[in-house]
Order: structure tokens, then C-alpha cells, then sequence
């Protein structure tokens, strides 16, 4: 091969280098815009700061715009109440009632109510209903499920998310069927995160919320999503504890919000 030959290949590798890294830079930084925990908050003044759990359905974007149950709620409460609001995205449920604590955040939209969080925080009526399920792969050859029920979770490993309700829940299913679950708590992983781990093999099992799997399983369909592992929870609006006014006064609009046929619509599509 010619030095000339030579020097134009490798000016050609190079420029190829230069673009995949362009490329994965673009990606990293629009991906840590939309589910990366803010490191502010306080925004102060009639200004309510809101944490949204980035969950396909309830928060998420889609085709370049934000979307979703909880965003839209947030919007027309905006919108009807003149009240101002600033938008912030969490993948961390533990990180958000954290931030919540320390006055960070006046709201996180939305989590699973439990007594953990009914005891320790004020929250609204619930937003929507929503249920843990298991996910895991089905044989595209045989059809063929590793769990058909929760005592085959005897022995078996299953993920969850840190802080998220599945964790106590996982616990309380052991104790049910008798058995051992080994219990993988993964910290800084939302519920979708697991679920996609699960739909292109990297874990076998992971509990999450029944609309995460839906709307994943649209991509993937030899992922099943039919073994459902708790009861339908009540998803709620959780507020500063601190101060009471944002969720009397949310709550008082909600109440009617609720009535609507817009909120029926809402609801019905996603």
C-alpha cells in the first residue's frame, strides 16, 4: 500500500472516531437531561418545584416532547389555578423523598402509597392506579415462562428498585409462600431501566409497576408481564411535609379535576 494510501485511511479512521464520539456525547447528554436527579430545586417565591419519577406513561418523552398522566395533571392544574410550576426529573423514589425532606422539592409525582410514605409525608388523593408485576422472558420457541406463579419464585433471584414499594413487597411475598427470594435492591434504576434489562436479558426477573411493563412490552414482545405480585396501589401526589398549603390546595382542585371527562380521557389513554 501507497503512504499516500495509507495517510487518507487513516484520516478517514479518524474523522470515524471523532463522529462516534460526537454521537455518544449527544446521547449521553440528552439522556442525563431527561432522567438524571436535579441538583437543584428551592426555586422559591408562589414557584412550586415538582419532581417527576421518569416512568413511561406517567412521565416521559416521546417523539421530542414530554408526556404523560402526571405531567399533564400538572399542567392543567398550572393552568387553573395560575399557579407557577418548575419541572424536574428523578429516577431515584428514595432520592426524591429525600429532596422532598430537605425542602428541595415541594412535590414528587408520583409514587406508590404505603404507610412509609402516608405516615412520613402529606399526599394527595390518587392520581391513577397502577400494580407490581413481574417481568421476566418468555421462550419465543416454546412459549415457555420461568415463573408461573409466585412459588416459583422460591430460590430465585429478582431485582427491584432502590426505595421503590417492590422491595417490601418482595419481603412480605417470601414470608407468604414460605420460601427464600434473594432480593437484589439496585440503587439509581427506575422501574423502566430494570425492565429493559429484563427484555434484553442482562437480569432474569424484576418487579415493577404494571404500566412500565405495558409500555416497554410494546417494543418487546416476548416479554410477559401476567404474574402480578401485589394488589392495585393508589399513585400519589407526595408533598413537602413542612407545608401544608400546596397539598390542600392541589387536592382541592383535584377533587373536581377528577370529575371531568378530560380526566377520564387522561387516564384511559395512557
Amino acid at each position: 500500500m501507497s503512504q499516500k494510501n495509507s495517510r487518507y485511511l487513516q484520516i478517514i479512521a479518524y474523522a470515524m472516531i471523532a463522529a462516534i464520539f460526537i454521537f455518544v456525547m449527544g446521547i449521553t447528554r440528552n439522556c442525563g437531561r431527561i432522567q438524571s436527579a436535579p441538583i437543584e430545586g428551592f426555586s422559591g417565591g408562589d414557584t412550586l418545584d415538582i419532581a417527576f419519577l421518569y416512568v413511561p406513561g406517567s412521565y416521559y418523552l416521546y417523539q421530542d416532547s414530554l408526556s404523560g398522566i402526571n405531567r399533564e395533571v400538572a399542567m392543567q392544574f398550572s393552568r387553573e389555578t395560575n399557579v407557577p410550576i418548575k419541572e424536574w426529573t428523578i429516577s431515584d423514589p428514595a432520592e426524591g423523598m429525600a429532596k422532598l425532606e430537605s425542602g428541595a422539592f415541594d412535590i414528587v409525582a408520583s409514587l406508590p402509597l404505603d404507610n412509609y410514605i402516608k405516615n412520613r409525608f402529606n399526599v394527595s388523593e390518587s392520581v391513577f392506579l397502577d400494580r407490581l408485576v413481574l417481568v421476566q422472558l418468555v421462550d419465543s420457541v416454546t412459549g415457555v415462562k420461568p415463573v408461573n406463579s409466585s412459588l416459583d419464585l422460591n430460590g430465585k433471584r429478582v431485582y427491584v428498585t432502590s426505595g421503590s414499594s417492590a422491595l417490601q413487597r418482595m419481603k412480605n411475598l417470601a414470608e407468604e409462600i414460605g420460601g427464600n427470594i434473594e432480593i437484589e435492591e439496585v440503587p439509581e434504576h427506575s422501574d423502566e431501566l430494570l425492565t429493559l434489562k429484563v427484555a434484553n436479558g442482562s437480569i432474569p426477573l424484576a418487579v415493577v409497576n404494571e404500566r412500565v411493563a405495558k409500555k416497554v412490552s410494546e417494543s418487546y414482545p416476548n416479554l410477559n408481564y401476567d404474574n402480578s405480585v401485589s394488589f392495585t396501589q393508589f399513585q400519589v401526589w407526595v408533598f413537602n411535609p413542612s407545608d401544608s398549603i400546596p397539598s390542600q390546595k392541589f387536592n382541592n382542585w383535584f377533587d373536581q379535576f377528577r370529575t371531568t371527562d378530560e380526566y377520564r380521557s387522561l387516564i384511559n389513554n395512557f
